[in-house]
């Protein structure tokens, strides 16, 4: 009942909700690295679409690079997972201009790879990946969705 009530609040409030999205997005993603009933898992998982496309996608990016690099968050491969699937539907949807290249951004890309080093991470190493599904845009940075996986892109650029 909270989960469908929360989608109706953040349709309706979204205009209001700016500074309340930093909590929202977060608390969503480690939500999804929790066992969850399947009905509960794709009730938050309409909560993030509703989310994703209730507000600006630059917003989205930098509090998902902040949550990455936040030394005091330490995720499960459940939330990474997570995380790197919402990175790849909204990067989907952004255009090229929206992604910031910062020390941040940078440094979440690195902690990124890091992830996909480490032993028991194999579905993260999956989710690093898909960005070979992406089609090519003309964007000749790391700044955006292109060829190749996340980790060789980056590499290109830093």
């Amino acid at each position: 009942m909270f989960l469908e009530t929360l989608v109706d609040f953040i349709i309706i409030h979204k205009d209001d909700l700016q500074d309340w999205l930093f909590v929202l997005l977060t608390q969503l993603l480690k939500k999804m690295g929790a066992d969850l009933l399947g009905s509960v898992q794709a009730k938050v998982q309409k909560a993030l679409d509703v989310t994703r496309d209730s507000f600006p996608f630059d917003q989205q990016f930098n509090i998902l690079m902040r949550f990455i690099v936040d030394q005091t968050q330490t995720p499960n491969l459940k939330v990474k997972v997570a995380i790197l699937k919402y990175i790849e539907s909204l990067a989907r949807q952004m255009d090229p201009t929206d992604f910031v290249n910062s020390s941040e951004t940078r440094l979440a890309v690195s902690r990124i790879i890091t992830w996909t080093t480490e032993p028991k991470s194999s579905d993260v190493r999956k989710r690093s990946r898909v960005g070979e599904d992406f089609p090519t845009r003309s964007a000749s940075t790391c700044s955006g969705p292109g060829e190749g996986n996340l980790e060789d892109k980056c590499k290109q650029v830093y």
